[in-house]
């Protein structure tokens, strides 16, 4: 005796198990990214840019310089309701640059706040 299968039946069972599969593999991304850990900035994009000028902006507000932001060198982000950004910025101050590490963290509301500026020591 032969099995007959329904198309129907079977598309419908195809299908759903592909949602299924795809829900579970987006839940599962979202939970790594969620996870707290930093993740290496791969490529300096504008809106790191603009975050690393915004920790001197702000950095210069609170401490009173004049400092000059130059580049973002490298950084770190971090997803944790917004994301924090952990960067090595290069400064002017006065006639000389210095390396910075700054950690900004971008609000869920778009506000953004700078919770550390130190100067990194010199090689």
């Amino acid at each position: 005796m032969a099995i007959k299968f329904n198309p129907v039946l079977v598309t419908l069972f195809v299908v759903a198990s592909t949602i299924l599969l795809h829900i579970s593999d987006a839940r599962s991304v979202r939970r790594e990214a969620l996870a707290g850990d930093w993740e290496p900035i791969t490529s300096i994009t504008e809106e790191v840019t603009k975050i690393g000028k915004f920790a001197v902006d702000e950095h210069n507000k609170e401490a009173k310089t004049t400092l000059e932001f130059q580049k973002v060198i490298k950084g770190e982000n971090q997803v944790i309701e917004g994301i924090n950004y952990r960067l090595v910025i290069e400064a002017k101050d006065g006639d000389s640059t210095h390396n910075y590490l700054a950690e900004v963290w971008d609000k869920p509301d778009k506000s953004k706040s700078l919770t550390s500026f130190k100067q990194l020591l010199e090689a």
